[in-house]
């Protein structure tokens, strides 16, 4: 075992630039952790409650837990545009039952807000 160096030793400048390199990641390594945590690299707020008829939108949820990102309609992630929203809606296939070319639903509730949104596949998504 090798004898413990003096408290005070100095230490040599390869030494000292070798420690401020390693600092140097791990604040630079904490930093884009906190950059990517903040902005994250995509949106997952929830944008159904803003969706009007002639809007169009991806789904950024799943299909159990659908979160509407509002989109121009050019736009290729532009998958549904709004036939009809129905606000005070519950039942979506009543709600939609007379929204001709209705191919989907989405039903939001909760919070003492209710609605369904009618739509349909995007027929101009990716054109300019």
């Amino acid at each position: 075992m090798s004898p413990m160096p003096p408290p005070n030793a100095s230490y040599t400048p390869a030494q000292i630039r070798r420690n401020r390199l390693i600092l140097l990641g791990l604040v630079l390594a904490v930093a884009g952790m906190v950059v990517f945590w903040a902005l994250g690299p995509y949106d997952t707020k929830d944008q159904s409650a803003t969706l009007k008829a002639g809007d169009c939108f991806q789904n950024i949820g799943t299909d159990k837990d659908a979160k509407a990102k509002k989109l121009d309609c050019t736009d290729p992630h532009a998958d549904y545009k709004v036939l009809k929203m129905n606000e005070d809606a519950v039942v979506d296939t009543l709600a939609c039952s007379d929204v001709p070319g209705t191919t989907g639903s989405l039903t939001q509730s909760g919070a003492g807000k209710w609605f369904v949104v009618c739509f349909k596949e995007n027929d101009e998504k990716g054109k300019k």
